[in-house]
C-alpha cells in the first residue's frame, strides 16, 4: 500500500498554514482566510460574492481564532 496516495492523510502544506475562520454575514456562509506572504495581516473573500477580508496582525491583538465579517 503506497500511502503517500492515501486520499486521507493530510497534505503537508495544509497543516502548516496559519488560518482564521471567518462566517461572512452577507451571504451567510463561513470560510478560512490564510496568512499573506508577508505575516501581517489574515487575507481572504466571501466564497459567494467575493467581498474581501482583511484582519491585521499587530500587538495588542487576540488570539480569538474564529469572526464575523459583516
Amino acid at each position: 500500500m503506497d500511502i503517500s496516495s492515501d486520499p486521507h492523510s493530510p497534505r503537508e502544506d495544509a497543516v502548516c498554514r496559519r488560518f482564521l475562520g471567518i462566517q461572512f454575514a452577507c451571504c451567510g456562509v463561513y470560510t478560512r482566510i490564510y496568512i499573506n506572504k508577508t505575516e501581517t495581516a489574515y487575507e481572504g473573500f466571501c466564497p459567494k460574492c467575493s467581498r474581501p477580508v482583511r484582519i491585521q496582525i499587530g500587538p495588542g491583538g487576540t488570539d480569538h481564532r474564529f469572526f464575523t465579517a459583516y
